[in-house]
């Protein structure tokens, strides 16, 4: 009954709640609460630890220890009083003190900073392509890195990491080839998965179906359970993990006096290059895996995006009523199936 309690939650998570359970017991050192008193933990204790350090880090951040000590007491099958008192409103004055301690928002990679990279890179070396394969397939893909790279090289599971032995579907749609793996975990699908969909764009150097392919004919004949990305040198092979893959990066970005970006900035800027191509946001979603329209706080550059978005649905417009014209038709806006939002 323990490991399958431990289980329904990740290896990160349990790290991260692990923290909430380091402060709380800190906390009542300090202040000399005997450990019988710690568990189940009343609601006046809770509260007392919640403003201790109100004002000192995010509400958030405190929401996650009290998250980890939910844990605690349901693993010891003891009663949590939460949600009881004055709780819900001390939480509500944490999250509102520790606004300061925010974090900007992430600032999107795009087309220059791919192109810096780039020109970093021999796409004819196992490192090249293997680099530049991951770099495309983070932005086009719109994919976090740890959901198609791995976080720790001793750390490589099936349950959560892409392997050579992947699914891998190729087809072409429109005169453009497209490739697809099957991702065995996501953030937001957890062990369900998803699917990496990339599609061709012709000329260009920042193609990711050429990307992936030259990684996959450079790097060949891995075995089965090597992860996707990883690159040969010499009779072995290298795995690219998250942390190294962010520090390369960012030091070539210094390098070009580019301003600070983070891992999860390719994501944000492929959604934001497919919306400034006029791709329909709920396709942007299942390109990204998102399950609602919760990827909306991603937009950025929206000084762009607004006027191209506003200026196709006018020139939709326009190319209805020359059509309803040309035909005698009676035409209103209601004729048009396009959402502004």
């Amino acid at each position: 009954m323990f490991e399958g309690l431990l289980t329904a939650t990740t290896h990160d998570t349990r790290q991260s709640y692990g923290a909430g359970l380091l402060r709380f017991n800190q906390f009542c050192d300090a202040e000399l609460i005997p450990e019988g008193a710690r568990m189940p933990a009343s609601a006046i204790l809770l509260g007392a630890f919640v403003a201790e350090f109100m004002g000192t880090c995010t509400g958030s951040c405190i929401q996650n220890w009290l998250s980890g000590l939910r844990l605690w007491h349901l693993y010891n099958n003891a009663a949590w009083h939460g949600q009881e008192g004055w709780l819900p409103s001390l939480k509500k004055a944490a999250e509102r003190k520790g606004a300061v301690f925010k974090r900007a928002q992430r600032r999107p990679i795009e087309r220059h900073h791919l192109l810096a990279l780039h020109s970093h890179l021999d796409l004819s070396t196992p490192h090249g392509t293997s680099t530049w394969a991951i770099a495309t397939t983070a932005y086009w893909g719109c994919r976090r890195l740890g959901e198609i790279i791995p976080k720790s090289a001793t750390k490589v599971t099936p349950e959560h990491d892409i392997f050579r032995s992947t699914r891998v579907t190729r087809s072409v749609t429109g005169g453009r080839r497209t490739i697809s793996f099957h991702l065995p975990w996501t953030k937001t699908t957890r062990e369900k998965g998803g699917e990496c969909f990339l599609t061709e764009i012709p000329g260009d150097p920042l193609c990711p179906v050429a990307a992936v392919e030259n990684h996959l004919k450079v790097n060949h004949s891995p075995p089965p359970n090597t992860p996707f990305f990883a690159f040969r040198e010499g009779p072995s092979w290298t795995i690219w993990v998250k942390s190294a893959f962010i520090g390369w990066f960012t030091s070539i970005f210094r390098l070009h006096n580019l301003e600070e970006v983070f891992g999860h900035s390719f994501r944000i800027g492929g959604s934001l290059a497919y919306l400034l191509l006029g791709v329909p946001p709920e396709v942007i979603m299942k390109i990204g895996g998102w399950t609602s329209l919760c990827f909306l706080i991603y937009w950025r550059r929206l000084e762009k995006v607004i006027p191209l978005a506003v200026a196709q649905a006018m020139q939709s417009e326009s190319r209805m009523r020359a059509f309803a014209s040309s035909y005698n038709l009676p035409f209103t806006t209601e004729d048009l199936e396009f959402d502004l939002s």
